[in-house]
């Protein structure tokens, strides 16, 4: 009895700890801290993205996908600093599942995506 209590625990631990598989995550493998925001029709998510790391949102949180589907298209704005000043800036669009990455930042929509 004790040896299943261990293992269930052990499993929900790492259900806990794994990488979200119904999110969308932006990777940020430019050279730069970067400032992403994912939305449309007013609903976002804004994170600082340091360089080499990446962040995920589920796309069944409110914030993250205003189509409320996995397969639903969102747009992906990065800037170099807030979005609300003069900044560079490149685009971008993410399934609410799926996966975007940033291979190199440039400004005047010259970013590298892969």
């Amino acid at each position: 009895m004790y040896r299943n209590c261990s293992i269930l625990l052990f499993l929900l631990f790492l259900l806990g700890t794994a990488t979200p598989v119904s999110a969308f995550c932006i990777h940020n493998d430019s050279e730069q801290r970067l400032f992403f925001e994912v939305g449309d029709h007013g609903i976002n998510y804004r994170k600082w993205i340091a360089a080499g790391s990446m962040a995920c949102c589920d796309w069944r949180q409110e914030n993250c996908n205003w189509t409320h589907i996995a397969t639903g298209r969102l747009s992906v704005r990065l800037a170099d600093q807030k979005l609300n000043g003069v900044a560079a800036q490149c685009s971008a669009t993410v399934r609410a599942d799926g996966d975007l990455r940033l291979v190199r930042f440039a400004p005047a929509q010259q970013c590298q995506w892969n």
